[in-house]
């Protein structure tokens, strides 16, 4: 009796064990896949802010009747000083680091390049359907591309007289998007595959890993060397899986396509452990950074119907000016209480400082509704 008493306790303990492993598993695989979910959402933002950016300076630029004219002269020395210097003054005046400019002539030949002075006789890329579709539509585009250099790349066609007789090309280069994500404490390795045209890009002769090419001179060392430590088994398993624990850091890896469902390799972002919790439940932080960030609706609507109180009562001024364009007609009320309680609050001065303040930076980032 006494052996089938101590059976049944060995048991029980054992079942008890097992389910409780099960359990911190299931746990641990949910906060994993809750960390890949938010980290993907600065991803996205990151990447759609710098197209949109990209293009604005695209679509600037095809309209100055001196790269026209340059291009109708044939005379390729006038387009490249045009974009030399023009790149130059917004990397200086508009803290544009990382960025390229190129002209594609007639028949989409490469016409001049901000980074190369001789770069006559140079013939087009190929493989760039975006600039077949801007020349079919005549609409500017904006994608992810391998080609030199690789990164965003905005594309407008520059247009004389009712013709296309050219493409104004801006690429962002994804340096800017390492340095993007590392303010939210992100650090990010993109890699591309090696046997793409990227490997004839611009700056050092970066480290591969694993067949592919890191693609960013900015990256962590640190970080770069740790996943260029994975063994094979282990680098399988986050491209496979999405992501990945290892020495003591969060790995996530993000396939880059281009708009054409061709793949060229992955985003991978790496956070330590001591920040893995603020992006796999203890949010608080994050969902602070949603509000500096361009919300869909869907994100506004389950943060605010998540507590019983308006939340919308914490917002700053400058937020009330960010989602008010945002808000659907079931939460327009809420947010409208709150904006009118807020906005009495402030002085003359303050709301006269705040409409400025806001115009100047709408301004600057040149946002295309």
């Amino acid at each position: 009796m006494k052996k089938i008493f101590f059976a049944i306790i060995i048991a029980l303990s054992t079942a008890i064990v097992l389910l409780i492993v099960n359990l911190d598993e299931k746990r641990e695989v949910n906060k994993m896949n809750m960390a890949y979910d938010n980290i993907n959402k600065f991803l996205l933002h990151t990447l759609n802010s710098e197209k949109i950016q990209s293009l604005s300076l695209a679509l600037a630029m095809s309209k100055n009747r001196a790269i026209a004219d340059a291009i109708l002269e044939n005379d390729r020395a006038k387009g490249y000083k045009i974009l030399h210097d023009t790149t130059d003054s917004f990397i200086k005046h508009l803290n544009r680091k990382y960025i390229y400019t190129q002209i594609f002539g007639r028949g989409l030949n490469i016409f001049a390049r901000s980074w190369e002075a001789n770069s006559s006789g140079a013939s087009m890329v190929s493989g760039r359907q975006d600039l077949l579709e801007i020349v079919n539509t005549r609409s500017p585009k904006a994608t992810i591309e391998d080609t030199v250099p690789a990164g965003i790349k905005a594309s407008a066609p520059i247009i004389y007289s009712s013709h296309i007789i050219g493409i104004l090309e801006v690429t962002t280069l994804f340096d800017r998007v390492v340095s993007k994500l590392r303010e939210y404490r992100i650090e990010t390795i993109p890699i591309l595959k090696a046997n793409l045209s990227h490997q004839r890009n611009l700056g050092a002769d970066n480290p591969k890993i694993q067949g592919y090419t890191i693609a960013a001179n900015n990256c962590s060392r640190h970080i770069a060397e740790t996943l260029g430590s994975l063994d094979r088994e282990d680098f399988e398993e986050l491209i496979h899986t999405d992501y990945l624990k290892k020495a003591g850091l969060f790995f996530a890896a993000y396939p880059i396509n281009n708009d054409y469902g061709k793949h060229l390799g992955y985003f991978i972002a790496v956070v330590s452990k001591e920040n893995f919790d603020n992006f796999s439940g203890k949010q608080q932080s994050l969902i602070k950074s949603i509000f500096t960030m361009e919300s869909t609706k869907e994100d506004i609507y389950h943060y605010v119907n998540s507590d019983s109180e308006n939340i919308f009562k914490q917002m700053s001024p400058e937020q009330i000016l960010h989602l008010s364009s945002s808000i659907e007609e079931k939460d327009r009320i809420l947010f409208d209480s709150a904006a009118k309680e807020r906005l009495r609050a402030l002085s003359k001065e303050e709301l006269i400082d705040m409409i400025v303040h806001n115009f100047h930076k709408n301004s600057k980032q040149g946002t295309i509704k």
